[in-house]
């Protein structure tokens, strides 16, 4: 196999624009373009030792190439481990080829060694089963070149994220390399047991860190069996190889055509096998082209082919899909929906919205309201903590202008009315609109809930945690002069007058007044009442902040600011009225949230520093008129 002596790093700056290495919100090239710079370069550190086929222990080094530190942004980065060529006779970790693949793959954002193993010589070589053993001392001092990296027991600062580990290599390199990512020590040479090598791992160091191989980029290379490349490794691997070849087979055969070599299967086979075992792979032959055809500076085969190789680790390896956030496809306009993705602390993702405001988010989770009728968009996109961004996921939600009918439900309570409380379900049983219990409302007090509800059919459920209904309890007690009007306790008890107690009751009504469902006195735990909605008032457009409405002939303005709002806002209008205005602040449930108020200026500021951040409206009540507006308390 030739030995690479040209150096081809000077060849990077031809591919090597002027970026800076940055990270932004779900906006990154690293991987995909060489963004950094300035690239460190540490030469000869041991990371381990090793008999040598001398009989002789042989230190083990690595040079560590990764983009400056003053660069870097990442805790943790993916490794590429490269391993030069020379039939396992000849080559060196600095040679041409293994500096220009380092150094470029640094700038791109990877970290990469380019590791030493010993090498047999010329005249043992050649000896039956010697080869074997050569390219077996090798895997083993690149597995054990990998552990140290691992483990950094120096604490250089490696910082390898272990899901992302790959290994490649030019001709006895991609061999090696190959083999790391393929053979266990149930696939040994047998050549390798007389004498006993020991194990795949245990040689070099005395390391403990599994791992395993992410990708693998083989250029030129073989293995000794396509029975290593089986579906419970799934490595992927990118594969150029010259048809042309007289030194490993473009095919399979001995290397160099010389028998006394074991057979090995090149390009072809593995292309074949990886195929059969759906494994993920990219294959680029060069027709014509012989053994490591790229040694030339002048021939323009190292752009590509260093092309072919970055490309596969991103596209093929690091890339992924962003998850699809999952929530309501369907919403009236000023619906608030929440839309979601599986957590992932490693994990930080991106949102954007088309047609809606954003009215709170937490990474993996958004709340948003959809504001004008049409098609609204949500666009999920998620960075990995490595800083590869995922492939953006959209979904499209369905905006309707809903109509919705303003129902006032009174309460009329008993003397519990911490036992009170009620929900509106839809036809599905879903509760729309929700209130109570009444704890620290006075007894016999009133209150007032309000809800907007879209056409259809609903249950109006009112419950009593003291299973009397809104009445009080009764006693077994036999009295005499009871007013039985009041189903309570009254007239006189044990020579003792007492006060009677009412029952309470509810009345719902639409907004011009009808009562469409009514009840109270005693019913036990629960009381239900069904009715149903038919043309109900179509919510209103609006703008950010200006909001406009047409009723009874009369035109409106009403100008809420600041919104979003975080303390107070303003209400500006232009109503003509010789009455007051009532004024109200309620939540998305319909529910009151700020006592009613009543005034009679054109400019009225309201406090909500007080309330939690959400959706919220004004309800104006002007003469025989509700107007209803929506504000964003932050």
């Amino acid at each position: 196999m030739k030995l690479i002596q040209t150096l081809l790093a000077v060849l990077f700056l031809l591919i090597t624009p002027n970026l800076q290495a940055q990270i932004t919100d779900c906006v990154s090239d690293r991987y995909q373009a060489p963004i950094f710079d300035n690239v460190r370069r540490t030469n000869d550190i041991t990371y381990g030792a090793a008999q040598n086929v001398s009989g002789n222990m042989q230190s083990l080094e690595i040079d560590f190439y990764e983009p400056d530190p003053a660069d870097e942004y990442l805790g943790k980065r993916p490794l590429v481990v490269m391993f030069f060529g020379g039939s396992f006779l000849g080559g060196d970790k600095q040679a041409g080829d293994m500096v220009a693949w380092c150094d470029s793959l640094a700038r791109y954002g990877y970290a990469c060694a380019s590791v030493e193993y010993r090498l047999d010589n010329f005249f043992n070589f050649l000896g039956a089963g010697n080869a074997e053993r050569a390219a077996y001392r090798a895997i083993q001092d690149g597995r054990a070149a990998i552990r140290f990296l691992l483990e950094d027991p120096n604490g250089f600062g490696f910082n390898i994220d272990r899901d992302h580990i790959y290994t490649g290599g030019n001709s006895a390199g991609a061999i090696t390399a190959i083999h790391i990512a393929y053979a266990d020590d149930s696939e040994r040479p047998a050549a390798t047991f007389s004498p006993d090598m020991g194990c795949i791992d245990c040689s070099g160091n005395s390391y403990v860190q599994p791992f395993t191989v992410a990708g693998v980029i083989d250029l030129w290379g073989a293995i000794f069996d396509v029975q290593m490349i089986d579906a419970a490794d799934n490595v992927p691997m990118v594969i150029v190889h010259g048809d042309a070849d007289d030194v490993v087979p473009y095919d399979s055969g001995p290397p160099y055509g010389f028998p006394i070599f074991p057979t090995v299967y090149g390009a072809l086979p593995m292309v074949a096998e990886l195929t059969a075992q759906n494994i993920c792979h990219q294959f680029y032959p060069y027709p014509g082209q012989g053994h490591a055809f790229y040694g030339s500076a002048s021939n323009g085969f190292w752009p590509p082919v260093f092309n072919h190789g970055q490309t596969f680790l991103y596209d093929k390896t690091l890339q992924f899909d962003s998850p699809v956030p999952v929530g309501a496809l369907t919403a009236c306009t000023s619906d608030t929906e929440t839309y979601s993705v599986p957590a992932n602390a490693d994990s930080y993702f991106c949102w954007d919205v088309v047609g809606g405001t954003v009215i709170s988010t937490n990474n993996e989770q958004i709340t948003v309201q959809w504001d004008a009728a049409g098609t609204g968009q949500l666009t999920l996109t998620e960075a990995s903590c490595l800083d590869v961004i995922g492939t953006e996921q959209t979904i499209n939600v369905t905006v309707e202008a809903c109509a919705c009918a303003s129902m006032d439900l009174t309460l009329n309570f008993d003397d519990n009315p911490e036992q009170t409380s009620w929900e509106i379900l839809d036809a599905n049983g879903v509760p729309v609109a929700t209130g109570g219990a009444y704890t620290g409302a006075a007894g016999g007090s009133s209150t007032i809930e309000t809800a907007c509800l879209p056409d259809g059919c609903y249950d109006l459920v009112v419950y009593d945690s003291g299973n009397d209904g809104m009445c009080p309890r009764r006693t077994t007690t036999v009295l005499t002069g009871i007013n039985i009007a009041t189903l309570g306790l009254g007239g006189v008890f044990n020579g003792i007058p007492r006060v009677g107690q009412m029952c309470g009751d509810y009345t719902l009504t639409d907004a011009s007044g009808n009562v469409v469902a009514t009840g109270g006195g005693r019913f036990g735990t629960s009381e239900m009442n069904s009715f149903c909605i038919v043309g109900g008032v179509v919510q209103l457009q609006q703008s950010p902040d200006i909001y406009q409405r047409i009723d009874n002939d009369i035109l409106m303005n009403v100008n809420i600011y600041p919104n979003p709002a975080y303390e107070q806002i303003t209400i500006e209008h232009n109503i003509q009225t010789d009455n007051d205005i009532q004024i109200a602040i309620m939540d998305v449930n319909g529910r009151m949230v700020q006592a009613n108020m009543i005034v009679n200026n054109s400019t009225t500021s309201l406090n909500v520093n007080d309330l939690p951040s959400g959706v919220y409206f004004i309800q104006m009540m002007v003469d025989d008129r509700m107007i209803t507006e929506k504000f964003v308390k932050k």
